[in-house]
């Protein structure tokens, strides 16, 4: 008999992170219960020799609150100021299956 299991409502956590600071974050987000994570190399638009990092995380919803702040006091140490931080559900736009493997199968 399966027994009824709630399961925990899953973001991508949006970074803008300057250039050799991947590190700090990545840190700050194993606090989080960060699911998985991808990073990539981004320009920007208006200085094309200028390369920040983007990552992208899967975090469950009740650690996106807590996990942002903790992002934002660590950027505000930064000087740069092209960071940024945002979260998007994931339940419109993923299948069951993924969600499954993503949560951990609900756990």
């Amino acid at each position: 008999m399966k027994k009824n299991t709630k399961l925990t409502r899953l973001y991508v956590l949006v970074l803008s992170v300057p250039r050799g600071k991947k590190e700090i974050i990545a840190d700050i987000l194993e606090k989080f219960d960060v699911i998985a994570y991808l990073t990539t190399v981004a320009r920007g638009s208006l200085d094309t020799g200028y390369t920040k990092r983007i990552m992208f995380c899967i975090i469950k919803e009740n650690y996106v609150k807590d996990a942002i702040l903790a992002i934002e006091d660590k950027f505000a140490t930064f000087n740069s100021k092209v960071s940024m931080v945002y979260a998007i559900p994931l339940d419109s736009i993923i299948g069951a299956q993924s969600y499954m493997m993503l949560s951990r199968g609900g756990k």
